[in-house]
């Protein structure tokens, strides 16, 4: 079907949703406390159970990392893989709270390699019973 070419092109949202970060410091927190962890190269993943019907991501990236544009990009990284991986690791459907730390050395790393890892990780923790 083609497109009539004077209508406006509308955008598909695939930002992730307010309800679908952990904003709030309590909620790290508790997942830190509460949850289990997963070592990977360039980061650490944080995940616990939690009471929503959906999973929610938390991404933390320190100044040990660089200046703010480089923890923007890789927290920009984290972001896009994890929406990625939201369908085919059913993370939607699973009730999990998830924080990413990022390492220091993730930010000489290229996104394809950042993006491989940290896809290994979620799925590690997405098929791992909830703490």
């Amino acid at each position: 079907m083609l497109r009539d070419p004077d209508s406006p092109v509308v955008p598909r949202p695939e930002a992730l949703p307010k309800e679908k970060r952990l904003a709030k410091r309590r909620e790290y927190l508790r997942v830190y406390e509460g949850g289990r962890k997963l070592f990977s190269r360039y980061c650490v993943v944080f995940f616990a159970a939690n009471d929503l019907p959906h999973s929610r991501i938390g991404v933390t990236a320190t100044k040990k990392l660089g200046k703010a544009n480089v923890r923007n990009r890789l927290k920009r990284w984290t972001r896009e893989t994890y929406r990625r991986q939201r369908g085919p690791l059913d993370l939607d459907k699973q009730s999990l709270d998830i924080v990413v730390n990022v390492k220091p050395n993730a930010a000489a790393a290229a996104f394809r390699d950042y993006s491989h890892d940290l896809e290994r990780v979620l799925r590690r923790a997405a098929g791992e019973p909830k703490a």
